[in-house]
C-alpha cells in the first residue's frame, strides 16, 4: 500500500468553500504519469499539484500540474494555492519578524521553468502570494475565429464583442489563452461554450480556451457580488474545454493574459494594475490582483496574486508496491 498526503486550498479568496480549490499532493515520488493524472481525476479539481524535491539549487521545490485532460507547463492558481501550501504546513518557514510580517521568496520549478513567488506572511502564517510569469508574453492573431464565429461559439451577438484595438487575441504567458473582450457585464454573464462551436471554430489552434471579460463600468455592475469584489475593474469567466474544465472559477494563468492583452492596449508606461473577479457565475467568487510592468511601449513583466486559506488535510492510499 502506498500512503500520499494531500492539502487542499481555495485560491484567489481567503473564504473557505469559495474561490478555485486545489488538491496539493505529497510523497508521489516515482509513480507514472497515468497515476498522477488518475490521482488529479480522483479529486476532479480544475488542477492537483504533486510536489517533489528541488531538482536545481535555484529552485524551492518541483512542481508538476495536472488538469483531468492532462499536464500542463504553467497554470495561475496551482502556483500560488502550492506555495501557499508548502509556507502553511512549515515545509517551507516563515520566520516572524518586522512586527509579525514576513514576506518569502519561493521559485517553484515548473514545467514552463522557474516561476517566483512571493508569499506575505502574519505571525507566520500566509496570507497572500504574488506570482511573476516564467515566459514573457506572446501574442498570435493567426487562428483566431471571427466575432461571428465567436458568437457562434458563446451563444452571443456580434454587437456583444468590441472589435478594433480591442479585437479577440491568442496570448500566453506560459500557457496559451484566447483574450475575448465584451462590450458589457451583462454579456459576460451570458457567455456559455457550445461545445460543437468550440470544435468547429477553436480545436486545433494555438490558442483554443477562451476568456471572456468586460469592463465594470459603474456601481449597478458591482450589485449582487460580495463585499470584497465591489471595488473590482474587470468581470471575467475562463472557460477550458480542451482540457475538461468546462468553466474555471479563477484563473492564474489566464489572467496574466489579460494583463499582458491590456498593458499592451495601454498608451502609457510604468506598473499597470487591475482588479478582477471571476468565478461569480459558478457560486464561487473570486479575486485576483493583476499587475504589468511596461517599459518603452514593451511589457516587461505580468504578475498575478491573490489569497489563498487551506481547507483540508488528509492521506490517499494507493494499491501500489511502495518501491
Amino acid at each position: 500500500m502506498r500512503t500520499l498526503k494531500f492539502v487542499t486550498c481555495d485560491v484567489f479568496t481567503d473564504t473557505p468553500l469559495t474561490g478555485n480549490p486545489l488538491a496539493v499532493v505529497f510523497g508521489a515520488e516515482g509513480l507514472p504519469d497515468e497515476t498522477l493524472l488518475a490521482i488529479t481525476r480522483e479529486f476532479n479539481y480544475s488542477e492537483t499539484t504533486f510536489v517533489f524535491a528541488a531538482e536545481t539549487p535555484d529552485t524551492t521545490r518541483r512542481v508538476r500540474i495536472f488538469t483531468p485532460g492532462g499536464e500542463v507547463p504553467f497554470a495561475g492558481h496551482p502556483t500560488l494555492g502550492t506555495a501557499h501550501v508548502l509556507v502553511a504546513t512549515g515545509a517551507v518557514r516563515a520566520n516572524a519578524d518586522d512586527g509579525g510580517t514576513a514576506v518569502l521568496n519561493l521559485v517553484l520549478g515548473e514545467n514552463v521553468g522557474p516561476v517566483p513567488v512571493r508569499v506575505w506572511c502574519e505571525n507566520g502564517l500566509p496570507t497572500r502570494a504574488q506570482l511573476t510569469t516564467a515566459q514573457s508574453p506572446e501574442e498570435r492573431a493567426d487562428g483566431v475565429p471571427s466575432l461571428e464565429a465567436l458568437a457562434d461559439v458563446f451563444g452571443l451577438h456580434v454587437r456583444d464583442f468590441v472589435g478594433g484595438m480591442h479585437a479577440p487575441m491568442g496570448v500566453s504567458c506560459g500557457l496559451p489563452f484566447l483574450v475575448v473582450p465584451l462590450a458589457s457585464v451583462d454579456a459576460v454573464q451570458r457567455a456559455r461554450v457550445r461545445l460543437d462551436a468550440w470544435e468547429t471554430h477553436l480545436r486545433g489552434q494555438w490558442a483554443t480556451e477562451p476568456l471572456v471579460f468586460a469592463l465594470v463600468r459603474d456601481d449597478a455592475e458591482r450589485q449582487g457580488l460580495p463585499g470584497d469584489l465591489r471595488d473590482v475593474d474587470i468581470r471575467a469567466r475562463v472557460f477550458v474545454p480542451g482540457l475538461s474544465v468546462p468553466e474555471d472559477p479563477a484563473t492564474g494563468s489566464a489572467n496574466a493574459c489579460l494583463a499582458a492583452y491590456l498593458a499592451a492596449r495601454t498608451p502609457r508606461d510604468g506598473t499597470l494594475r487591475w482588479r478582477v473577479a471571476q468565478g461569480v457565475e459558478m457560486g464561487r467568487p473570486s479575486r485576483l490582483e493583476l499587475e504589468a510592468d511596461k517599459q518603452g511601449g514593451v511589457v516587461t513583466a505580468v504578475r498575478v496574486a491573490g489569497a489563498s486559506v487551506v481547507v483540508s488535510e488528509g492521506v490517499m492510499r494507493l494499491p501500489l508496491p511502495s518501491s
